[in-house]
């Protein structure tokens, strides 16, 4: 047992001090990058803590809501492990993402939930509220509640959270990731703003938790796409050697591909004579059958692009999914949007409440239509993300 223990000690040493290296993002545990973000997610996270807004008596409580907590896991997911924006999700950075979870965590509870301590109301809306809820006691009503699971109850109990949620996802939506992500900055800093603006507790913890918890990820901030997709590119030739100057030329089609956007009939050839020129005196017509062999190589054989025609001509465009890690952790923003987007949409359709009431020809049924169609396309992004 002594030796077992002394061995895995000197593993967990040897994982611990390995040297840093060239990778991109969080090079590894002994890099000082680990540690000041793994410092600024903590203090963050305690910050936010200490927020009178979580505060019951003196001690942190938590009442805001599965909605909140799924909404906020879905924001992280969709930065670190579908847009790839903090390092490939491994090794140092992938603890550093999970840990970025707990100040996120937080700090949209804190920016989307209401007033922890909201003042009594005694108006006429909180009697007809509370004239209501003794009705439905009445009727026996509040029984039949029981029986919804409590996750969905709890979908319905802070529709502001809901719509918020819903919005996200619809702007998570996009294809482009520079859309996205000025639309979620865009959303987040309008709730933000809003704490300021409101009644409530001071926002003061809520400052020092946001600085610390942009300052984590201002550190930890790596687009890994590009280096993703040429490491995609270099797998998927590893499994089918070709020669030196067909490797060559296949790479540089494909890095043209991935800087350009697409790679076009004349830019293949003109590739493979500057690859394969030096090789012989090769006719047009050669050169013509080598471009045609190596497009057909890239196109069936490693599948790293696709074939797109248009009024311009024929292209080369690199496949989309080459720029994500081969990881169950990117389905992590996208099948939750796929699932409470359907929900969301069922619901909204089958419940006898509606923005325009059904009895007016045609216009009746468009926000249920609107709804169909927003949703409709949200799922087939979605889909699209996650193929």
């Amino acid at each position: 047992m002594k030796r077992l223990a002394a061995a895995s000690a000197g593993r967990a040493r040897e994982w611990l001090c390995a040297p840093a290296g060239n990778d991109f993002g969080i090079a590894g545990f002994r890099c000082w990058k680990f540690w000041a973000v793994l410092a600024f997610y903590l203090g963050g996270f305690l910050l936010l803590v200490r927020d009178p807004f979580f505060l019951r008596g003196g001690a942190f409580s938590y009442q805001q809501g599965m909605v909140t907590l799924l909404l906020a896991f879905v924001i992280v997911a969709a930065l670190c492990w579908e847009m790839m924006l903090f390092g490939p999700p491994r090794g140092a950075n992938l603890l550093l993402q999970f840990m970025m979870c707990l100040p996120a965590f937080l700090f949209v509870a804190r920016i989307t939930a209401a007033p922890s301590m909201p003042p009594a109301d005694v108006g006429v809306i909180s009697l007809t509220v509370d004239g209501i809820g003794k009705f439905r006691q009445w009727l026996g009503i509040g029984r039949l509640l029981e029986y919804i699971p409590f996750w969905i109850r709890d979908l319905f109990a802070n529709w502001q959270v809901t719509l918020f949620f819903m919005v996200v996802m619809g702007a998570l939506s996009f294809r482009r990731t520079g859309v996205r992500l000025s639309l979620l900055v865009l959303l987040l800093a309008i709730e933000f703003f809003a704490v300021f603006a409101g009644r409530g507790s001071a926002p003061d913890w809520l400052l020092g938790g946001t600085i610390c918890l942009l300052a984590g990820m201002g550190l930890q901030f790596c687009r890994c796409d590009r280096i993703v997709y040429y490491e995609n590119v270099v797998d998927r030739l590893s499994a089918a050697p070709c020669d030196e100057s067909a490797l060559r030329a296949i790479l540089r089609i494909a890095a043209q591909g991935r800087e350009d956007g697409r790679v076009s009939e004349e830019g293949v050839r003109r590739i493979v004579k500057s690859e394969y020129g030096s090789l012989g005196n090769f006719s047009a017509a050669e050169f013509g059958c080598i471009a045609s062999e190596l497009t057909g190589r890239i196109l069936y054989e490693y599948r790293i692009m696709h074939l797109s025609g248009g009024a311009d001509g024929v292209f080369l465009i690199p496949a989309p999914n080459l720029c994500r890690c081969e990881t169950l952790l990117g389905g992590l923003s996208v099948w939750p949007r796929v699932i409470f987007t359907l929900l969301a949409a069922v619901v909204w359709v089958l419940l006898p409440v509606d923005l325009i009431p059904d009895s007016i020809p045609f216009v009746g049924a468009l926000d249920d239509v609107t709804v169909t169609i927003l949703s409709g396309i949200v799922l087939r992004n979605a889909m699209e993300n996650s193929r």
